[in-house]
């Protein structure tokens, strides 16, 4: 039992040795990364960066902050900003936004006011610190411009993760509520058919990259996409609904090859979508309704490929043009 006893105390002892030295070095690792941010030509204020959390997290906070481009005129101002880690699992690391931040950009300032906006990432053990997951996720958020426009979600969720293969990853994204700002809602939909916010915008796909997301990532070029499999792209908004799933991959050029299969119900009132958002012309928007009553036979719910094949695109039978460039 005395044994036990020592040990115990010798295993504290040692662990509050490496917390206190390793919350140093976190602390010395973020004054410098801001000293580098200002190097870069970048404007910053803090009132203070704190590391604490002993014993079994680095909670790191950055009070007071400013952050400005001089040569652009974008800022970000918030009253902190953290970042949370556990100090047996450093390779993890949580943001956390307050609920109240700006953000200004050329001509306009936007006010942000969110609940429980964080995300996190975690890299693998390796010297290249390649990226395994991250996650950002929020409740209700809000934007307001000091241009008078308003735009909002009730939560949202996008989430990356590495799959099998070091160059492959899981994309999921799931917006609930999404608000347009007044002008843009107007635009789309001048009659006013549809109700203020997109019931559900969602994706989920899979991507293969020629080589992994790592800290090698500001080097030129960037990581190219090589496969994406689109598994679910849905949107709804009002009686407006939207999927699509497929596959494509990049050809020896680098254009798409492959097919997505496309539905959507009221597909006559998603043309004018498109036409009134300037996605297509106008005034080839009849063109598109004709092929959607001789595709569908005047139903409602349209089910179509589109097919990417021999460096061009195709919409069921109808020519869209070059295929996309993937890479």
């Amino acid at each position: 039992m005395r044994k036990l006893l020592i040990f115990v105390i010798a295993l504290g002892v040692v662990w509050c040795g490496y917390w206190f030295v390793a919350s140093t070095a976190v602390q010395r690792g973020a004054r410098a990364a801001l000293t580098q941010v200002q190097s870069d030509g970048w404007e910053m204020t803090y009132d203070s960066v704190t590391t604490r959390g002993f014993p079994f997290r680095f909670d790191t906070t950055l009070s007071d902050f400013s952050l400005r481009d001089p040569a652009t005129g974008i800022g970000w101002q918030a009253p902190f900003f953290q970042l949370l880690a556990l100090s047996y699992l450093p390779n993890k690391v949580i943001a956390i936004w307050p609920n109240d931040q700006t953000i200004t950009l050329p001509g306009q300032m936007l006010t942000i006011t969110s609940d429980r906006l964080r995300a996190s990432a975690a890299v693998a053990a390796n010297t290249d610190l390649t990226l395994t997951s991250a996650t950002a996720e929020t409740g209700p958020l809000a934007v307001a411009s000091s241009l008078g426009w308003q735009a909002g979600i009730d939560k949202g969720l996008v989430a990356l993760r590495q799959a099998a293969g070091d160059n492959t990853y899981e994309l999921y994204a799931d917006l609930t509520a999404l608000t347009l700002p007044a002008a843009l809602k107007a635009q789309l939909d001048p009659a006013n058919a549809l109700p203020a916010a997109l019931t559900l915008t969602r994706a989920d796909a899979t991507l293969t990259l020629d080589r992994p997301l790592d800290r090698h990532l500001d080097q030129s070029p960037p990581p190219a996409l090589q496969t994406l499999v689109v598994k679910d792209l849905n949107l709804t908004w009002g009686g407006l609904t939207f999927q699509a799933s497929g596959q494509v991959a990049a050809d020896a050029s680098g254009r798409a090859e492959g097919q997505i299969d496309v539905k959507a119900d009221d597909w006559r009132g998603l043309i004018a979508l498109a036409a009134n958002a300037g996605l297509i012309d106008p005034g080839v928007a009849p063109t598109w309704e004709r092929m959607g009553e001789m595709i569908t036979g005047g139903a409602d719910m349209l089910d179509v490929p589109v097919t990417f094949r021999n460096g061009l695109m195709s919409f069921g039978i109808l020519p869209l043009g070059p295929a996309p460039q993937l890479r």
